[in-house]
């Protein structure tokens, strides 16, 4: 009786065999050869499950994402202010138990390098949705700490667009300086509350 394959299973296996090569060797330099040999498959299985070499760095970094967010789903709660539930959207500490945490921060930063060198298009219409999906909580959250009084901000979007430039600097600055995964998490979050500070509302003094 013929094995059945559970072609999903299959293709997200490849694509977390190639997560040491991205690593390792960057995005552009890793060849579809070194990601079969690395999965332990044919080169032409590979294309079986995919058309290209950014459909598998998409497929990981939608893997990726699906596990962040359902790490941020349990982390947070309806009482917990606006500033609390962005610093949570922002703490990344999942990787330590799902990854080698190391690796995913240089993952990330050759998601970024690779986002800012692509001459095709294909990596900034892809991740814009992961950007909009980010305007879309951190906008919702800063309304919503408005309308609580929580916090007083004249420009939402300005500010979402900030937040999010904050972590993709966060992310080059820390490649420049060779810092390590606490490191890199420990400068975004005091940014964040530097920055989430100068507009939350502070309470009157009590004599």
């Amino acid at each position: 009786m013929a094995r059945i394959i559970d072609k999903e299973e299959k293709r997200l296996d490849i694509a977390r065999a190639s997560i040491e090569l991205f690593v390792a060797k960057g995005m552009q330099q890793t060849s579809i050869d070194e990601i079969a040999k690395s999965a332990g498959v044919a080169k032409g299985t590979v294309y079986l499950y995919f058309k290209n070499k950014e459909e598998i760095i998409f497929t990981i970094w939608d893997m990726l994402s699906q596990q962040h967010d359902e790490a941020f789903l349990k982390r947070i709660t309806p009482e917990m202010s606006a500033k609390e539930k962005i610093l949570e959207y922002f703490n990344f500490s999942e990787c330590e138990k799902e990854h080698d945490k190391e690796q995913m921060l240089t993952l990330y930063q050759h998601f970024v390098s690779s986002m800012l060198v692509d001459k095709t298009g294909l990596y900034s219409a892809y991740f814009e949705r992961f950007f909009q999906q980010d305007y879309d909580y951190i906008s919702s959250w800063l309304n919503d700490g408005i309308a609580k009084g929580e916090i007083t901000v004249g420009n939402v979007d300005l500010l979402t667009y900030t937040i999010i430039m904050l972590l993709k600097g966060v992310l080059i600055r820390a490649k420049a300086s060779n810092m390590n995964f606490y490191e890199a998490q420990n400068t975004l979050t005091q940014h964040l509350i530097y920055l989430l500070d100068q507009y939350t509302r502070k309470e009157p003094c009590k004599n």
